[in-house]
């Protein structure tokens, strides 16, 4: 596949996020499955007993009143919102930093920048030297 500039396309993209959230779960301790046949989650996590269907969210910087903001959209490509039913959690990625937070059915996840480590929680990409 050949690209027409330099940017990359969506799909490139999303797949770049979606392995470093892959990265950032093993290096966690998750045992980690992608799915097989399409689903609504695009991982599958466990670890000690507890599974997460997880769908991979590129993160968009937002700013609203002078303030930045991380925003993970919560909506399939059809328009309707992530139900527990499709997921539990999701994982948004921006740049180097993988964060997990967990399903709550709304079509956006907005975070302020400066407060994000404290609502979402940061997943490690690196493995620690106890592992």
């Amino acid at each position: 596949m050949t690209q027409k500039n330099n940017r990359l396309s969506t799909s490139s993209i999303g797949r770049h996020s979606e392995l470093l959230a892959m990265a950032a779960l093993i290096a966690d301790g998750w045992v980690v499955h992608e799915t097989t046949t399409p689903e609504a989650h695009d991982l599958l996590a466990i670890k000690q007993g507890n599974t997460k269907r997880i769908q991979v969210k590129t993160i968009k910087l937002r700013e609203k009143e002078n303030t930045p903001y991380y925003v993970i959209r919560g909506l399939k490509n059809n328009g309707q919102v992530y139900d527990l039913s499709d997921c539990d959690a999701f994982i948004g990625v921006v740049g180097e930093h993988v964060y997990l937070t967990e399903n709550r059915a709304i079509s956006e996840y907005w975070c302020k920048t400066d407060e994000v480590s404290k609502k979402w929680r940061q997943l490690p990409l690196k493995i620690s030297e106890n592992a």
